[in-house]
């Protein structure tokens, strides 16, 4: 017996209850070969809910209670088990139509006044910090403050948000870099270095001071055995040589840096598998403020979001759509692969070499570093095969020694460093996945760099070379990954 709306401290409903009817008996039809009788009692005429509602959603009930029984007395590899599911009468099958007609929509009435009613909740401003639980709306780009991450730049297609943060996490600073608070003027006596390249200086999936810049800082200090060397992380994930070189005069050349170190290649094969392609990325960047909230408007919408894709709320989960021209995608695996091989990697090399020739006519030291790539293991954006992606990092490591040589400039031999030997070191695995580090892996990654940075730290302080560490190697080989482990 189910009792539905009972509430004995209500008189209207205690009278109600009293005058109780029998809704239906129904009796599961000759047709299912079983006998059971469901019986449901409900308040009368006063029932918030309307007769006809339960009347359908009873005939619901029943059915499903039906196919439950079914299910275990026939073997669903029987013909018969299928034949009894299915071949009703078509009474029957009028009832259970019926049925999932209204009890549909009762349902969407339901989450539209639910709905409703937080809107209701959250234009009071007193519940926001129960109604969190939905997260956010999709944040517009075309504001510099506010929520969301990034917003949408006139020169460098997006930037992030000077002071925003995200609980423990994030932090991004008043001059929109990753990190802790620093100031635009330079303090006099520090030496300041800018880490620039994409999500793997970022830092992504790893919070803010876990990053190889923070984990560079405390390396290098440690070794000079002084406070007075900044490392500034200019991280932009999923940015290319591109943006950085258009970052360069309008927000990493104002911080007055003394070093400048690049770390990029992954994200310029990114723009090779697009259609159309062009050198200047114009048919892969998108830049484009009107990001509408759209559905993510919704309470209930966000709440489904949360169960079934709770990284949709990760900020940099939604960032590749908004900034690449994904109609220019092509859909098929080989016509991915054919536009790979039919580019080329002379838009990376253009860019990096402005960078140097721009960084160096500023008299700002410039150290480059391969790229080092684990294709062993899950791969950071599966749009064309993993070995696609290694021939692409081959090139660019290839381009990054030639123009190493070209401007005589200090290079990190980061696609060479012994990862082998740093995971036995550390007892973990040094990738979270085929390019990104893992918090023991950027804590690597900064050892191997500061024995690089080390030596032109000390000339340019005047002051003796620390020790290198372990990792130390006298120069970069022909090898495009790290090692396999």
């Amino acid at each position: 017996m189910i009792t539905v709306g009972a509430d004995p401290k209500n008189k209207i409903l205690s009278e109600a209850l009293e005058q109780t009817i029998l809704v239906r008996a129904l009796t599961i039809p000759a047709w299912c070969d079983i006998k059971p009788v469901l019986t449901m009692r409900t308040v009368g005429t006063d029932s918030a809910i309307p007769p006809f509602v339960l009347h359908y959603g009873a005939k619901l009930i029943t059915v499903m209670l039906f196919c439950i029984r079914c299910d275990s007395r026939y073997n669903k590899n029987d013909k018969q088990y299928w034949d009894r599911l299915f071949k009703m009468p078509t009474q029957e099958k009028g009832f259970l139509l019926k049925a999932v007609i209204i009890t549909c929509i009762a349902l969407a009435g339901s989450l539209l006044a639910l709905e409703g009613g937080l809107r209701l909740l959250a234009d009071t401003g007193k519940f926001d910090r129960q109604l969190f639980i939905f997260g956010k709306e999709r944040p517009p780009l075309d504001s510099k403050t506010g929520s969301g991450m990034y917003y949408a730049h006139h020169y460098s297609a997006y930037a992030l948000k000077p002071g925003y943060t995200a609980g423990s996490r994030e932090r991004i600073n008043s001059l929109g870099f990753r990190g802790e608070e620093v100031s635009l003027a330079k303090p006099e006596g520090v030496y300041r270095i800018l880490a620039v390249g994409g999500s793997t200086t970022f830092g992504v999936y790893l919070p803010w001071n876990e990053s190889y810049p923070y984990y560079l800082q405390e390396e290098l200090r440690e070794r000079f055995g002084t406070d007075a060397i900044e490392v500034i992380n200019a991280g932009l994930t999923g940015s290319t040589a591109a943006e950085s070189f258009h970052r360069l005069p309008t927000q990493l050349l104002p911080t007055d840096p003394d070093m400048v170190v690049i770390y990029h290649a992954f994200n310029d094969l990114l723009p090779r598998v697009f259609n159309d392609y062009e050198d200047d990325y114009y048919h892969f960047r998108r830049s484009d403020p009107n990001n509408p909230p759209g559905l993510t408007r919704s309470y209930i919408y966000r709440l489904a979001l949360r169960v079934l894709s709770p990284s949709y709320f990760h900020e940099n989960y939604n960032l590749s759509k908004l900034v690449w021209k994904t109609e220019n995608l092509p859909e098929t695996d080989t016509e991915l692969a054919q536009n790979f091989l039919d580019s080329n990697n002379n838009a990376f090399r253009f860019n990096m070499d402005n960078m140097i020739i721009l960084l160096k006519a500023k008299d700002i030291s410039v150290v480059l570093a391969t790229f080092a790539l684990r294709p062993d293991i899950w791969h950071w954006q599966d749009i064309i095969p993993p070995y696609m992606w290694e021939i692409g990092i081959r090139e660019n490591n290839e381009a990054i020694r030639e123009l190493a040589s070209e401007h005589q400039l200090p290079l990190v031999p980061f696609a060479e460093a012994p990862v082998k030997v740093a995971s036995n070191d550390y007892s973990a695995r040094m990738y979270s996945d085929s390019i990104h580090m893992s918090t023991p892996g950027n804590r690597f990654k900064a050892k191997v760099f500061a024995d690089t940075l080390a030596p032109l730290i000390a000339a340019k302080l005047g002051v003796p070379v620390p020790p290198a560490s372990k990792y130390a190697q006298p120069a970069a080989s022909n090898n495009v990954s790290a090692s396999p482990l």
